[in-house]
């Protein structure tokens, strides 16, 4: 790492080649002690004047602790001192003859107005929810010839933060499908398909194993894990790096990632057998809806497949990076809907679902009543099979134990919608006494509306195929497993 960054230059300018790095290691292989030395390094051995160095994080607390290993260099290092004329006080190592200075930051993105950054590192990038403090420090060094902007982290469950975006950019980097020669970008973690309980995989995401990552401790927390599956995904996070969406996710996104075919396309399905539902969620946030064409075996009747799309819809008010740094870019995608004004468009998903009447056999449209019974009284005086869906225990934990299913026995297809495997990553079941489970989420930020969506299509789908599990009440249907 310290040898790419340091060893290259613009042929063009002769200055550093890399602006920004991106360092992805998990727990306990030194990140802050590497990120110390090189704001020692940047900030004070390079002769730049008036060079402004900073360690941010999530709280000002934990921006400290980079600085305080720097402190602790410095101190205990006196011809480094001598040598580059540095000073250590509480608040900060400065050098009088370029006034220089490194520091810690507060995360309030507010304060960081007025910058001119030299060297800046944002410690545990992975945990940030908002880009605000990231974009800040970025726009900051905007002033400077050949400044460096280090994003030091390790995985977490904050998959709609800003650390998750800087991870899914590196990743392009690396794999060439982008082309960024100022970035600089390293992952260690496992391969899909290596076992996250074998001691080889444990070796390949730690590159300080055996040395500052003792195997025997680490042995100690995955027989630990094994036993608690509350454990699992924080054990996976903090050791092998890798994104968990919920520390207690009910569905495993690899085996929905497996499930991906993105060359399925909704048209290839004209005139097909459906079922749809629509999550409304709240009126300022994402309503989502889903369509699942099952499929028989012609050799085994009893053997199902599904296709599964999704469609989101947001208000334009909501499509705001603070709230959700992936809104902005899911809506220049395509892949979220923005509709206009501040509340969600009821006109919109009613167009939506006029659109899947038309074009497919829609057998039923699942629904929860729940501010939704004048928009389902409109559809059904249009001639839809409107079903009611009542938010219970009973009428999810069918579906969703079936959606596990078909997803680990790739009996389900979808196109690969981002949106979609945002949701499926944050759903967490909670179980009854009887190992009954409700899918739902575990912070108001994780979204789950798609797959919540997506499990009533199946649920009715499942019912349409049981004529005695229909019961009518006050006229209208009522979806009782």
């Amino acid at each position: 790492m310290l040898a790419n960054l340091f060893g290259f230059v613009d042929r063009r300018t002769g200055r550093r080649r890399f602006r920004q790095a991106s360092i992805w290691i998990p727990r306990g292989n030194g990140k802050s002690t590497l990120a110390a030395i090189l704001a020692l390094s940047v900030t004070f051995t390079e002769n730049e004047a008036g060079a402004e160095g900073y360690s941010s994080a999530v709280s000002r607390d934990q921006a400290r602790i980079v600085l305080e290993l720097a402190k602790a260099m410095s101190e205990r290092t006196p011809e480094f001192r001598r040598q580059y004329g540095v000073q250590v006080n509480a608040q900060a190592i400065s050098q009088a003859r370029t006034g220089s200075s490194f520091k810690a930051l507060s995360s309030h993105a507010r304060a960081l107005d007025g910058l001119n950054v030299y060297f800046a590192v944002l410690d545990e990038i992975g945990s940030h929810k908002s880009a605000a403090v990231y974009n800040a420090l970025i726009t900051a060094t905007g002033k400077r010839a050949e400044p460096l902007l280090i994003s030091i982290s390790t995985a977490t469950d904050q998959t709609t933060g800003v650390g998750k975006t800087v991870w899914d950019y590196t990743e392009s980097v690396l794999s060439g499908q982008l082309r960024d020669d100022q970035f600089f970008g390293v992952i260690f973690d496992v391969d899909q398909g290596d076992d996250p309980w074998s001691e080889t995989s444990w070796r390949k995401a730690n590159p300080g194993w055996g040395v500052l990552v003792q195997p025997e401790a680490i042995r100690a927390l995955a027989r630990q894990a094994l036993a608690s599956p509350a454990l699992q995904a924080a054990f996976k996070t903090r050791h092998l790096n890798v994104w968990v969406s919920a520390q207690n996710a009910l569905f495993d996104s690899d085996a929905w990632k497996a499930c991906a075919d993105p060359d399925l396309r909704l048209e290839d399905f004209e005139g097909e057998e459906c079922f749809a539902a629509i999550d409304m969620a709240t009126r300022i946030d994402i309503a989502a809806g889903a369509i699942i064409f099952p499929r028989r075996d012609p050799d085994d009747p009893q053997k199902v497949t599904y296709a599964a799309f999704a469609q989101a819809w947001l208000p334009e008010a909501a499509v705001d990076s603070e709230r959700s740094p992936f809104y902005p870019q899911w809506a220049e995608a395509g892949a979220l809907t923005v509709t206009p004004g501040e509340t969600t468009s009821f006109e919109a998903i009613e167009d939506w679902l006029h659109e899947i009447g038309s074009r497919f056999d829609l057998r039923a449209t699942a629904y929860d009543p729940y501010s939704m019974m004048q928009f389902a009284q409109r559809l059904t005086n249009d001639g839809f099979p409107m079903f009611e869906y009542r938010s219970s225990t009973l009428n999810f934990s069918e579906p969703t134990k079936l959606l596990d299913a078909l997803m680990r026995e790739r009996r389900i297809r979808h196109n690969g919608d981002p949106v979609l495997a945002w949701c499926i990553g944050n759903v967490v079941g909670h179980y009854d006494n009887r190992s009954n489970v409700y899918p739902r989420k575990d912070a108001p930020e994780k979204k789950i509306d798609n797959a919540i969506a997506l499990i009533m299509a199946l649920g009715v789908s499942i019912a349409s195929e049981r004529d005695s599990d229909f019961i009518y009440q006050d006229g209208r249907e009522l979806l009782v497993f």
